[in-house]
């Protein structure tokens, strides 16, 4: 069989390729469930087209191929695919400035706003999905919540993310410290990091860390960065406040944090749990381990903690979707591949894999990352106990506050200003570089 799978990786390749999408049909749909068998929907398998992927994410074609482009070449060998990564000036505006036709995009929920809304590719698949008789009641709710918060189904979530809280066994060994369980509240978190957070002949450990971006902006409450009616900053409130407080705040009372932070001049960060190991927990979102510092770090991971008020909540969800360009000739045969990675066959094997499924299918979910060198760890329960939160609506805005907001936690993390003032100047200066964004 000839290999159709073309990787393109510069924009000079892109203006002589004609960009377009395509699908099957069969085993890749999901009919609508009820008493009598659905109409079957007409398949586009079998008609020829070319299907060209943007990976706004910038994976690499190796890690495409493992997570679809293999798969999606078995099931389509009529289909000429052409997988462009994201690198450099290699752009999805630049793509679209330069008059290059995008079928499909491959991006997160993170970034998403950016590489399909403020671009203008969006498609509403609304009625792609009653004509292909997809029935969506088979995906985690809060999933499909994820895409249509940018304003419409533009796109369907091919797998998921979300916050565990990472645990370095050495460090708790060394101590005699117990190691985290599931279906802790953020007090009990907190007071397993107090026993921890300690100087040991000159090194100073953190009992808790996290990275402050995922840990607030996925929040259980499900409270945006930025309102996206007003464009405003959304942060300083008293709801806002008793997030911050518990997750930033409250960990960093425990004596050498602070002092700790002041030595960085930065909240921590990954590379602090991976590479220095001088963390005993640390919240970040699950994928964390595929570094390849994770090699020689004796680990595992316990379910996100959750607040007293708010038994059982966790994360938001943070998945990966396929988006269908509304420039894109070949809808039907877009929303055939679309089918066909969000199929039982397909979310099992990537589920096995240990990429988050987005199905409700609880044996999909038991046979999470089977076939993963993480297979060994405690992944099923620190990715499923909990429920997801709803995902917040996302704005391009929400990045302004990375920068200001770290900077003002630090200065209340060391007691040079209180945590109402950090979170009003960080309003202020957010506001600000909004206004100046628009004016641009």
């Amino acid at each position: 069989m000839r290999k159709h799978w073309t990787i393109v990786t510069g924009l000079l390749v892109i203006g002589s390729v004609w960009l377009t999408a395509c699908s099957d049909g069969k085993s890749g749909q999901s009919s609508v469930d009820s008493d009598k068998p659905a109409e079957q929907a007409k398949s586009y398998a079998n008609e020829p087209a070319e299907l060209v992927i943007y990976g706004a994410p910038g994976d690499p074609p190796e890690v495409w191929n493992e997570r679809f482009g293999d798969q999606l070449q078995k099931k389509f060998p009529n289909y000429k695919f052409t997988y462009i990564q994201r690198s450099g000036t290699n752009t999805i505006e630049n793509m679209i400035a330069s008059g290059a036709q995008v079928d499909l995009i491959y991006d997160s929920v993170g970034n998403a706003v950016n590489s399909v809304v403020a671009t203008g590719s969006q498609l509403d698949l609304s009625e792609l999905v009653k004509k292909h008789n997809v029935d969506m009641s088979r995906f985690e709710p809060a999933t499909v919540e994820a895409v249509k918060q940018f304003g419409g189904l533009y796109g369907f979530p091919v797998h998921s993310g979300g916050l565990v809280l990472y645990y370095n066994k050495a460090i708790f060994d060394k101590f005699g410290v117990g190691y985290p369980k599931d279906g802790m509240t953020w007090d009990e978190a907190i007071e397993l990091g107090n026993k921890l957070t300690r100087n040991d002949n000159g090194t100073q450990y953190i009992g808790l860390g996290q990275s402050y971006i995922h840990v607030l902006s996925m929040n259980a409450y499900s409270l945006p960065f930025v309102d996206k009616a007003t464009e405003k900053a959304a942060i300083n409130s008293d709801k806002y406040k008793k997030i911050v407080d518990t997750l930033i705040m409250a960990p960093a009372k425990a004596i050498g944090y602070k002092e700790q932070i002041a030595t960085l001049k930065r909240l921590f960060n990954n590379n602090d749990f991976m590479k220095e190991r001088n963390i005993a927990m640390y919240v970040m979102n699950f994928g964390l381990q595929g570094q390849k510092d994770f090699e020689s770090l004796d680990w595992d991971m316990a379910a996100l903690p959750v607040f007293k008020d708010n038994p059982g909540m966790g994360t938001q969800p943070y998945p990966n979707f396929l988006f269908i360009s509304n420039a894109s000739k070949y809808k039907d045969q877009a929303m055939e591949v679309l089918k066909y990675v969000t199929s039982d066959e397909t979310q099992l094997a990537l589920s096995k894999k240990g990429y988050i499924p987005v199905l409700k299918n609880e044996s999909i979910k038991n046979a999470f990352a089977q076939d993963s060198n993480v297979k060994n760890k405690n992944v099923v329960k620190a990715v499923f106990t909990n429920k997801f939160a709803s995902p917040i609506a996302r704005t391009k805005y929400d990045g302004k506050l990375n920068s200001p907001l770290q900077t003002n936690l630090i200065k209340a993390i060391l007691g040079e200003i209180d945590l109402n003032t950090a979170l009003r100047q960080t309003e202020e200066e957010v506001n600000k570089a909004i206004e100046a964004e628009k004016k641009k």
